[in-house]
């Protein structure tokens, strides 16, 4: 074995991250995006994706930039991951920040069934927006079935983390999906004709339009094999797998995510990132679900689709 990737989540992925360090073994992240990955001064760990603290980002600059749009209260409802601390504190500190109350601090287990407790706990403060945080589909599902059925009316339903961004989340919610959004890592810029064009084939070849998690993995084979296609291979494992790391942070390519580079810089929460790329600032975007599909709606340069803001499918 010379490079690893994979992981879907992020609690997995800090232990294999530990492992591959121990091991003196490359690993490529994907999609796990717990700024702590990347945060432990590895030098065996890559990340192309987007850390958590950067996927509310895109959310941030849309509440700043569109007249009327901050909000003026807020309950934040996350799953206790790791996951869901990382994005939940992020969005939090943004918040604060701008002076924004928030009226629930509510986190829950994964893979919970009902969440209509803590609904009733969040319409009776009745908040301006109702942010979600959900590492799970299924928590993704039943936390907005269960708002919607209870009665909380913010002015914007807003997902962040993988269950909010699958086709599953349509699907099983129907007419209940409609205008809730989604603030995480980008799949790459929909306007660029080469990702429209990369777009088109995954949707005719598997019959679903892909989105974060799937073009975070088709980008990271690449990213693999252009690094492999570089080093000077010798058949000798310990001395191949550092070929490979050194490949790597020489890494500056463009796939259908987006820019690549690897870098150590400081996240928007001050974390100290080691090989982390660079461009991951930029891959974060503001998409809508609207009549079943899921859109980009902020920043305008990535856009796919107008906003819908306020939400109009709840009476408040």
């Amino acid at each position: 074995m010379l490079v690893l990737t994979g992981g879907r989540a992020s609690g997995q992925a800090v232990e294999i991250a530990s492992v591959a360090q121990r091991l003196k073994t490359p690993y490529v992240v994907d999609h796990p995006s717990a700024d702590i990955i990347t945060a432990k001064a590895f030098e065996w760990v890559f990340r192309n994706n987007p850390t958590g603290s950067i996927y509310p980002q895109a959310f941030n600059k849309f509440i700043s930039e569109v007249p009327g749009a901050m909000p003026k209260s807020a309950a934040v409802v996350y799953d206790n991951s790791v996951f869901g601390k990382t994005i939940s504190n992020s969005a939090m500190t943004f918040l604060k920040s701008k002076n924004v109350p928030i009226v629930n601090d509510e986190a829950y287990p994964v893979n919970s069934l009902d969440f209509k407790p803590v609904m009733t706990k969040v319409k009776s403060n009745n908040p301006d927006y109702l942010l979600m945080v959900a590492v799970a589909t299924t928590d993704a599902i039943l936390l907005t079935k269960h708002a919607k059925e209870i009665g909380v009316a913010p002015r914007a339903f807003v997902g962040f983390g993988g269950g909010f961004g699958v086709e599953d989340f349509a699907k099983e919610l129907g007419p209940q999906s409609q205008n809730v959004f989604s603030s995480a890592a980008w799949s790459g810029n929909p306007n660029d004709p080469a990702v429209k064009e990369f777009y088109k084939k995954f949707h005719d070849k598997y019959g679903i339009w892909p989105k974060e998690h799937e073009v975070e993995g088709y980008a990271i084979v690449y990213v693999i094999a252009d690094a492999m296609r570089r080093a000077p291979l010798t058949g000798n494992v310990d001395a191949d797998r550092e070929a490979i790391r050194q490949a790597l942070l020489k890494t500056d390519m463009t796939t259908v995510f987006g820019k690549l580079k690897f870098g150590n810089w400081a996240g928007p929460l001050g974390d100290p990132y080691t090989n982390q790329n660079i461009y991951s600032p930029d891959h974060s975007v503001l998409a809508q679900w609207l009549d079943g599909k899921l859109q980009n709606v902020w920043p305008k340069s990535n856009a796919e689709a107008s906003y819908v803001f306020p939400d109009n499918t709840v009476k408040r």
